[in-house]
């Protein structure tokens, strides 16, 4: 949306007159939180905070925050994106800490890299890489953590997976050559499935 700006106290607001984004000249506390000095606050138009700096970490929605590290909001000022102090379990995932991870409106887990290798939902996925959640916590992506077989495809540690929120998968790059329902398709093919398992498309990676 469109705001308007006064060059005199750095101030943006929307349309309707409420103050969409001010740089802070001193710590103030905003809605509970204590945000920096010398850092833009900026502000949904409901008056929920869009992102800011806290001074110190912060617990939020019973997700620990470091301090100094911006964080970010839903509309519904459900936490949509921080970093971590350290790491930590988060809906029982373990989490890094040296980037940021993201929250679905409901609270849920929406994305992290993983500290840790672990088996969720039956998929072995890797430490060190990003792994994607459903609002319901189903897995919604991740990278292999050792040779494993889902839907009768191979996958090998480093390749990626991508799966439907009933747990089928949804799309995946071969990294060999294999026959897949009865077809051969070869290394470096992407093949996408629909909720049911079917094979219902085949691209192929032009950087392959």
């Amino acid at each position: 949306m469109e705001g308007l700006k006064s060059s005199l106290d750095n101030i943006f607001y929307y349309d309707n007159g409420e103050v969409w984004g001010k740089f802070l000249a001193d710590d103030e506390d905003v809605n509970g939180i204590r945000c920096g000095k010398a850092s833009w606050l900026w502000l949904h138009e409901n008056g929920c905070i869009s992102s800011c700096e806290p001074v110190q970490n912060i617990t939020i929605d019973g997700i620990p925050c470091r301090a100094g590290m911006r964080i970010y909001f839903h509309e519904n000022c459900r936490l949509m994106r921080c970093c971590l102090p350290e790491d930590g379990l988060i809906d029982g995932i373990p989490v890094r800490s040296d980037t940021f991870l993201l929250f679905h409106e409901n609270g849920r887990l929406s994305a992290c890299r993983l500290s840790r290798d672990i088996e969720y939902n039956g998929v072995k996925c890797r430490s060190g890489a990003w792994i994607g959640f459903y609002d319901d916590g189903s897995v919604k992506r991740c990278v292999i953590a050792e040779d494993m077989l889902i839907q009768g495809i191979l996958f090998s540690p480093g390749d990626w997976a991508a799966f439907h929120e009933n747990g089928r998968l949804e799309n995946c790059k071969l990294t060999r050559n294999m026959v897949i329902q009865g077809i051969e398709y070869s290394s470096g093919d992407i093949l996408l499935f629909d909720e049911t398992g079917r094979l219902s498309e085949k691209t192929r990676n032009p950087f392959v």
